[in-house]
């Protein structure tokens, strides 16, 4: 090989260099760091280079010596700036801190200290031997002491940083394994010129083929860039979203042989990926020698999504996996990828929902079946209450009229003491039987066998019956007792009769029973469009806030003591509630204790104007 062709070798290899370093400026990388690191490592290549090619060509020997001394700028530089870059691109981010930096930057420091001051102690060189290669004229030198020492260091930061990238080789699927290819052809040619250099006879005696190396170097860079993203999928980033990832991740090569795991993954199968890479599949995987299945459920679509139980571990864990294969750029499959996931908080919640839903189902038939005995049990009661108040009614009736005969003399003449007696019977009679017909009425609306009889009636006639049959009692207590009608409502309507006449009497029974002083007023309004009121006030005790709700149940009373001032029996109200309701009425109350009661009854109306009334 001529001279001339080794300048011109050299010179395409400095050319490359600086190209390259300008290429991946003008393309500002996502990895920065990465990036800049990158473009110092092709500088220094490239002023190895250019500095080698000026004193291989320079005539003047005191230009040459300097040229010999000034290359080793880029010579002490590559080493450092090779490991960094190794480094960053395998992830390992502690080097690129600026003390490490420092640090490393050290001996190249004393290097060229050393160098540019060698005629003093002669460390790096002993002496200088000119020599003629073809019609060049170039510097060999005789090693100092130093100079292995300046060795040494270089070439263990180069052999760490390509320990670093084949360790990463052999852990790296895909796309990353020919990037890591192409950096390790890029520095393992210059280190092999290196160590040649004296034993090479392709070259004329003389010539470092350590820069022309760099020709590989540039080429397989070049490659990197172009072909496989180089700097833009650093495993490094690979490295950032994996391993952070909170998803298992396994990665299998063609022979089913784990070739990637990351954190989580390792910790499901409780080994490190030291012990699993470069292991079958179906042995490093416990749960795949346990289920062997789903092995050959792969194996026959090449797609797997499932879940799964891994019993090995404290407590176990629900898994869910799926497992898609991995092809190259032709489509060819190169792979399986797996991912897992620890569902087994979901797991235990669906157990959870599970087991409560038992419960609520058990839970509700156990209601519906107390709901039907309870029921079963009102109908009995409504219906054992029925029986007995329909056999007390009888027998009760004909105290009623045996003692009105003898009241009216048909028996012969009573004395005034025998009169007052069978007054007190009638009158505890009477009572009695409301007490009965209340209880019957309440057991038919709570059946359902309580039916209205809608007729056309007229409403002041109406009202003047029940104003007649209440005014004597509230005038008895000496109440004032007034009436009102509102001259909108229609002269007829159509209603219940006797049922509004029950709802009426019992408001006012109430009012003028727990009035003692003042008045007990009844008025009869136009409410809106549709519905009409009835509103029932008094001046008595009123009722508390706080049982103001309770006031309409049944058997309720505010005083439940047998020494109540007031008697009763509890169902008037809860009576006229349930009337109110089946007419699809509403029923409220206003009061305030020691102010008195307001009752408002609000039903809807229908007007019978061409209809015959009954009175």
């Amino acid at each position: 090989m001529s001279s001339t062709i080794v300048i011109m070798l050299l010179g395409l290899a400095a050319v490359l260099s600086v190209s390259l370093a300008i290429f991946v400026w003008q393309r500002r990388m996502a990895e920065r760091k990465l990036a800049l690191t990158f473009i110092a490592l092709m500088m220094a290549v490239a002023v190895w280079i250019f500095i080698y090619i000026f004193e291989v060509l320079v005539g003047d020997l005191m230009l040459k010596m300097m040229a010999h001394n000034a290359k080793f700028l880029g010579i002490v530089i590559l080493p450092v700036t090779w490991f960094v870059f190794a480094a960053q691109y395998t992830g390992i981010e502690v080097w690129s801190s600026r003390r490490r930096l420092l640090l490393l930057s050290v001996m190249p420091i004393i290097t060229t200290l050393i160098i540019w001051t060698n005629p003093l102690h002669n460390l790096m060189w002993q002496r200088y031997i000119l020599a003629q290669v073809d019609n060049l004229r170039i510097y060999q030198t005789v090693t100092g002491t130093y100079f292995w020492l300046h060795s040494v260091y270089s070439y263990v930061l180069i052999l760490a940083g390509d320990y670093l990238l084949f360790r990463q080789l052999l852990r790296s699927p895909g796309v990353y394994r020919r990037q890591l290819v192409a950096l390790l052809v890029a520095v393992t040619v210059p280190i092999i010129a290196n160590i040649n250099t004296i034993l090479a006879p392709v070259v004329p005696a003389g010539i470092d083929l350590t820069p022309l190396a760099f020709t590989v170097t540039g080429l397989a860079l070049t490659w990197g860039l172009l072909r496989y993203q180089l700097l833009d999928l650093a495993p490094m980033a690979r490295n950032a979203v994996i391993d952070s990832m909170t998803d298992g991740m396994i990665v299998l090569d063609s022979q089913e042989r784990i070739v990637d795991v990351n954190p989580p993954a390792q910790e499901i199968m409780g080994r490190t990926a030291a012990e699993v890479i470069g292991q079958p599949a179906v042995q490093a995987i416990g749960v795949l020698t346990q289920q062997p299945e789903l092995i050959e459920r792969y194996r026959k679509s090449g797609l797997l999504q499932t879940e799964i139980l891994v019993p090995t571990t404290e407590p176990p864990r629900y898994l869910d996996v799926r497992v898609s294969p991995l092809r190259d750029q032709q489509a060819r499959s190169t792979g399986h990828l797996i991912v897992f996931r620890d569902i087994t908080e979901r797991k235990q919640a669906e157990e959870q929902i599970r087991a409560q839903n038992e419960i609520l189902v058990k839970t509700n038939q156990e209601l519906a079946l107390a709901r039907k005995q309870a029921e079963l049990a009102a109908e009995l009661k409504n219906q054992f209450l029925a029986n007995v108040s329909h056999e007390l009614r009888t027998p009760l009736s004909a105290i009623i009229g045996y003692t009105e005969i003898q009241m009216a003399g048909m028996v012969g003449e009573l004395t005034p003491e025998l009169l007052r007696y069978q007054q007190r019977v009638l009158s505890n009679a009477e009572q009695l039987l409301g007490l009965i017909n209340s209880i019957l009425d309440l057991s038919k609306i709570e059946a359902g066998y309580m039916e209205l009889s809608p007729k056309p009636f007229k409403l002041r006639a109406w009202l003047n019956e029940i104003e007649t049959q209440n005014r004597i009692l509230a005038e008895k207590k000496g109440l004032r007792f007034e009436v009102e009608l509102d001259e909108q409502l229609p002269e007829m309507l159509v209603a219940d009769a006797a049922r509004l006449k029950q709802i009426l009497t019992n408001l006012l029974s109430n009012a003028i029973k727990f009035t003692d002083d003042g008045f007990v007023r009844v008025s009869l309004n136009r409410h809106t469009a549709d519905t009409w009121k009835m509103m029932v006030c008094d001046s008595g005790i009123g009722i508390p806030a706080a049982d103001q709700a309770a006031v309409f149940e049944e058997f309720r009373q505010l005083d439940g003591s047998f020494s109540r001032q007031y008697g009763g029996t509890g169902l008037g109200l809860a009576i006229v509630s349930k009337l109110v309701r089946l007419m699809k009425g509403a029923i409220q109350l206003q009061s305030e204790v020691g102010q008195g009661s307001t009752f408002i009854v609000i039903l809807p109306y229908a007007q019978a104007q061409a209809m015959p009334a009954t009175d």
